[in-house]
């Protein structure tokens, strides 16, 4: 992967005592070329550690150990693992995570390109900070801040997550289902959730016998009874595979 540095003076060096633990995902609501003006100048005060254009380029502007300036405002937060001091009060996301930019607004279509090397990008940073690659830890700007829509309407993080986990693939530049869809039936009444784990609401029940269909799985999600893998339908709910056969 070829990655062109343009780097921002906006960012905090190092990240106090934290390290990355999760991954946010962006929209530019612009061009690549604008992004790379913006976050140059000390003026605009705001910063990402990477970001991806619509071909597939990789311009990073802050270092993974440093903090950038991505997602310090809280606002209704809805991911489960935002971190609070003993007094409640909200730790800034921006020491713990890292912030990827793509090109677009809110109601752009990603295209292929931006979806492989966005996944490709983040399997890279989940291996090199142990970083569980599921719905948990791979999250959109509005979990952290409501008031915006960011990272937009139209793309399907859900198949991030596939193409950074195998389960689905790129070929002649289309994204395609790989061999770990297929179908499976309930043991027991089963909860569906929006994310893989129980931390996630629930977004329907299904009774024993059923069978469900699945795109695709991941083996990083909350561990249950020792079995951390989490099937995914194509509506975006989420089931445990300890619950099924």
């Amino acid at each position: 992967m070829n990655i062109t540095s343009v780097l921002s003076p906006n960012f905090t060096q190092g990240r106090r005592t934290y390290r990355p633990e999760a991954i946010v995902i962006h929209i530019m609501d612009g061009t690549l070329a604008g992004t790379d003006s913006w976050f140059r100048s000390p003026l605009s005060q705001v910063s990402a550690h990477y970001g991806i254009g619509k071909n597939g380029e990789v311009h990073q502007y802050v270092e993974e150990t440093d903090t950038a300036w991505h997602a310090g405002r809280i606002h209704d937060p809805t991911w489960p693992l935002i971190k609070k001091t003993s007094d409640g009060m909200f730790i800034n996301p921006n020491y713990y995570t890292i912030g990827v930019k793509h090109e677009g607004n809110e109601l752009s279509d990603w295209t292929d390109a931006m979806y492989a090397t966005s996944a490709e990008l983040i399997r890279k940073m989940c291996q090199r900070w142990s970083i569980p690659a599921d719905r948990l830890h791979i999250i959109g700007h509005h979990e952290i801040y409501s008031l915006k829509s960011c990272p937009g309407f139209k793309v399907d993080l859900d198949k991030l997550i596939a193409l950074v986990n195998g389960s689905t693939q790129v070929v002649n530049g289309q994204i395609s289902k790989t061999e770990k869809f297929g179908k499976v039936t309930t043991l027991t009444r089963l909860n569906l959730r929006a994310g893989p784990g129980k931390v996630y609401k629930i977004t329907n029940m299904v009774n024993a016998g059923i069978q469900l269909a699945y795109d695709g799985f991941t083996m990083q999600g909350e561990t249950v009874n020792g079995n951390g893998k989490w099937y995914y339908t194509e509506e975006g709910n989420w089931f445990w595979s300890g619950g099924v056969k």
